[in-house]
């Protein structure tokens, strides 16, 4: 009857080395950790950030074949106006279309629909001659407007 004899299968020394975190890994383990974070905050402080945000454009050409060009900017973005420095569209088709627009004219009018609000803002292109151009209807294509550059720390302290 030995059979029911109680096996112990951790003793005392076992339980006690288990319990315990070597104290060379506590502190290298720490420094390591903190190291990295130091690295990640000065790599933030260097890399550059152009935050990019997405609108549409609407090339309209009048009568007298004068193109005109309007964005609506989302009211979220124009609380940001003075950081916006141009527009860049991107064309749906090839051809003696603009590529970089510059604001002109922003209505004080803000219209709301259940996708939010924004703002008619007339733009102007910066890059092309747009007297050769000839529209028959309407165009919208889609287009960002880049911000003033930063850094990804300036970033993000900024947003909070």
């Amino acid at each position: 009857m030995e059979d029911n004899k109680k096996i112990e299968l951790r003793s005392e020394k076992v339980l006690k080395i288990i319990g315990q975190v070597p104290p060379g890994l506590l502190r290298y383990g720490t420094t390591v950790i903190g190291l990295a974070l130091c690295m990640l905050v000065a790599a933030a402080a260097f890399i550059p950030y152009q935050p990019k945000k997405p609108i549409g454009i609407v090339a309209a050409q009048d009568e007298k074949g004068k193109i005109h060009y309007t964005a609506r900017i989302p009211q979220r973005a124009m609380a940001q106006r003075a950081d916006f420095m141009f527009i860049t569209s991107q064309l749906p088709v090839e051809g003696p279309m603009p590529v970089h627009f510059i604001f002109h004219d922003v209505q004080d009018t803000l219209h709301v629909s259940n996708s939010g609000g924004w703002y008619e803002v007339e733009i102007y292109p910066i890059d092309t001659d747009t007297q050769a151009i000839k529209i028959s209807t309407p165009i919208n294509f889609p287009a960002k407007i880049e911000f003033n550059r930063t850094t990804l720390m300036k970033r993000i302290t900024k947003k909070r």
